[in-house]
């Protein structure tokens, strides 16, 4: 199952492809948990274009009975190409939702044998159309009224940089994707006229994973 915003052209290309190869590991990458407001919610399950897919758009990770008695359901659509595209209208920004389909188990008569298909009954890991920037942080130089107190390192710490969505709850270890370390020219000391020394100043720039 996959959430995925890839080109529609793309995928349908692969839908016929008896063995996916390095393809799967493309939809694979292009899965993704964040989505802007211009993001369409899409779904893909391969190997599904030969058989009848309900698919729901969930607000918690489980096949509903019925769409229409479940209050997580927002809405189902039925497809036969192994793929869906949702309205963006149905998404509501900053909150998490979930693809989920079901298709029961089927067999196909080909031209020279029977293809046996198990049943579908799975949710995606989620999705969030992220629309509210992170909030700024502050970064810090450890010093003593203003000054370094040593020439050798320099403690830098930050605080900040939150974001109102938590996402441990894709799996991601933290909030702070990476952050950069970089060196710039702070301040040179003259005496006399005479250049004495420039000294150096590290700034940490974070970058939240959204």
């Amino acid at each position: 199952m996959y959430f995925i915003f890839i080109s529609f052209t793309y995928y349908f290309q692969t839908l016929h492809s008896a063995d996916l190869g390095d393809l799967y590991s493309v939809l694979h990458n292009n899965e993704l948990n964040f989505g802007t407001a211009d993001s369409v919610p899409a779904g893909a399950i391969t190997y599904a274009n030969d058989r009848h897919v309900t698919w729901y758009l969930m607000t918690s990770p489980h096949v509903p009975t019925d769409c229409d008695t479940d209050e997580a359901c927002r809405v189902s659509l039925l497809t036969t190409v192994g793929f869906v595209v949702f309205d963006t209208q149905e998404v509501t920004p900053n909150a998490r939702y979930f693809i989920c389909a079901h298709s029961n188990a089927l067999e196909v008569e080909r031209e020279w044998n029977t293809e046996n298909f198990e049943e579908i009954s799975s949710c995606s890991n989620g999705f969030i159309f992220d629309t509210v920037a992170p909030q700024p942080g502050h970064v810090y130089i450890h010093n003593t009224n203003g000054f370094l107190t040593a020439r050798q390192d320099v403690i830098i710490h930050w605080d900040g940089f939150k974001d109102n969505v938590d996402p441990t709850v894709f799996g991601y270890p933290s909030s702070i994707r990476e952050y950069y370390i970089s060196c710039g020219k702070c301040v040179t000391l003259y005496l006399n006229g005479i250049r004495m020394s420039t000294y150096h100043c590290r700034i940490i720039n974070a970058r939240l994973c959204t």
